[in-house]
């Protein structure tokens, strides 16, 4: 056993030290990020972050529902301003769930389910209670009916008749924060649902929430390159977004942003973005292509990355969403009309009317719009291409037409953007592994470190495998030394001849053996040397020993402490 594991080492540490030095040596020659980024696009199973993609998106929705408070002063005039005090967070815990329908090698095709788990988070909310706190809020119902009917009926008696079917609307309804987020409906919309294809619950958490059809085909692998990693190929099996189709005629401009091909699912962005490389986003949710456009580098959790904004301040609508129910929309928001339920007049923004041209303060006050809180980004670690952090913002605004011939309490809201609700999805915490791999990928040392820590693996077994041979060396080359030990009986030698020696003279031992066999016990010559007196013994005559005659071992001498030992 000890004789295997002496060898088991031996080939361990020769194979690790090859190798190590094999990937010294060609680490001159090829770039480890790029190696990875390859291994990367493939979308396998084994990916580090294929846990995080499955159950995603995952994060905090937070909700917020504007509470009107001069509604009486405001109907009866004393006030022209409307005062709007801001409600939430209402924040919830969203999981969603891709669900992989089909792969092969150069493209995967998955449904995503954005919203699969819902959970309200009380602990995290402006208060325990809030779904319960009754609050004062626009009859969405009302004035987005009214809008729409304004547009389509230009003739008074229409309008007229109008006011006669909603009479018993109030243009501002109390309710609870769970009413209006989730059962939100009138008795006149749910007889006309009953008569028309009309959803009757308008509640905005309802319908955000609901699930939709979204699948998504993508390309994956290194056909298509690492630069177009996980581009879209086609969403519900078609290039363009059929919601943005419905009731045009004519073609569509190119400018229109609801082209798919290309653009990304926001889950996963291809590796190695610059600054200039073109990225868009399917925004689902306002039914059209979202480009990305970069703002400056930042950092989250020590990671560094490229911050994108969704929507730049005063930026243009393309000419297709520029416009909303024959309103044409001011700067910094764009069209969702075709994306929302019963197709109300409504508009995006960022919250508060940040970055828009609109004159919010003409019309009310409490709003407070300023980048840190309002401003929509999404954070890349732009070498592996994956989101680091993100917050989602926008405004759900309804767009009102001028309104004359209608109630005089409608009249009041002529021209106005009326903020309904606004809503931010913040991006969920990546995996510690996960953050980790990303520090370590996006280093600009990552190459040399790879390749330091090869070099020392190599000398480190290097350096084993040295002394593991050494001692192997000593086994096999070692020669026996045989170290022969005679120690003489007390009794005279039948070499030794001594003769009575004059008195007062010492008798000194003569042997007829080699002196080179016995060497002299004190190597210094300066101490005298060994006497015996004899003078007091009388010795035994012996006979004389002939020099040449062999000992005999078994009778005249006495050998001992014979060792062998290995030098």
């Amino acid at each position: 056993m000890a004789k295997f594991c002496f060898w088991f080492k031996i080939v361990s540490l020769s194979l690790v030290c090859a190798l190590n030095i094999y990937l010294f040596v060609i680490s001159f020659g090829i770039n480890y990020k790029y190696e990875l980024a390859k291994v990367h696009v493939q979308f396998s199973e084994s990916m580090p972050t294929m846990d995080s993609w499955i159950n995603s998106p995952f994060g905090k929705l937070k909700s917020y529902l504007f509470n009107v408070t001069n509604a009486e002063e405001f109907l009866s005039g004393r006030d022209k301003k409307l005062r709007l005090e801001q409600i939430g967070p209402i924040v919830y815990n969203i999981v969603g769930y891709n669900d992989i329908l089909n792969r092969t090698e150069d493209s995967v095709t998955f449904r995503k389910h954005r919203y699969r788990h819902v959970e309200f988070l009380p602990d995290e909310s402006v208060s325990p209670d809030i779904l319960n706190k009754t609050i004062v809020q626009f009859n969405s119902v009302l004035i987005g009916a009214a809008a729409k009917f304004a547009q389509t009926t230009k003739n008074m008696f229409g309008r007229m008749g109008f006011n006669a079917v909603t009479l018993g609307e109030q243009l501002f309804m109390p309710g609870s924060v769970y009413y209006f987020l989730w059962e939100f409906t009138r008795p006149s919309l749910e007889m006309f649902s009953k008569l028309l294809p009309l959803a009757s619950n308008c509640g905005t958490l309802y319908n955000a929430l609901k699930e939709k059809d979204e699948v998504y085909t993508v390309n994956i692998g290194t056909k298509h390159g690492v630069e177009n990693f996980f581009r879209i190929q086609s969403y519900n099996d078609k290039l363009q977004i059929q919601e943005q189709l419905k009731h045009r005629s004519g073609p569509i401009d190119e400018s229109c942003p609801i082209n798919v091909k290309d653009t990304l699912d926001n889950s996963l962005f291809p590796p190695f973005i610059t600054k200039e490389t073109p990225l868009s986003i399917m925004a689902s949710e306002s039914c059209r292509v979202l480009p990305l456009h970069y703002q400056r580098d930042d950092e989250h959790e020590g990671i560094k990355g490229y911050r994108y904004v969704l929507l730049r301040p005063n930026e243009k609508a393309p000419d297709c969403l520029a416009t909303t129910n024959g309103v044409e929309l001011p700067l910094g928001m764009f069209d969702v009309g075709k994306c929302v339920i019963n197709d109300a007049p409504a508009a995006f923004s960022a919250p508060h009317f940040y970055g828009s041209s609109y004159n919010w303060s003409e019309h009310f006050e409490g709003l407070n719009p300023n980048a840190e809180e309002h401003e929509g980004f999404i954070l890349l670690e732009p070498t592996s291409g994956i989101p680091i952090y993100e917050k989602y913002r926008f405004q759900s605004v309804t767009v009102m037409p001028n309104m004359n011939g209608f109630h005089r309490n409608l009249m009041k809201l002529s021209h106005m953007m009326v903020p309904t609700f606004w809503y931010e999805f913040e991006m969920g915490q990546l995996p510690l592994y996960v953050r980790i791999l990303m520090r370590l990928y996006s280093s600009p040392y990552f190459q040399t470190t790879l390749m330091a820590l090869e070099l020392l693996c190599a000398l480190g077994s290097l350096y084993g495998l040295i002394r593991l041979l050494r001692k192997l060396c000593q086994k096999i080359c070692a020669t026996p030394v045989v170290q022969l030990e005679t120690i003489l009986n007390a009794h005279p030698h039948p070499q030794l001849t001594t003769s009575p020696a004059p008195q007062g003279e010492s008798l000194k031992p003569k042997s007829d053996l080699n002196t080179n066999l016995y060497p002299n016990p004190n190597p210094n010559p300066s101490a005298p040397e060994l006497e015996t007196d004899l003078s007091s013994h009388s010795q035994p005559e012996k006979p004389e020993t002939h020099p040449n005659s062999q000992l005999d071992e078994s009778k005249d001498a006495k050998y001992c402490c014979v060792s062998h030992r290995y030098v």
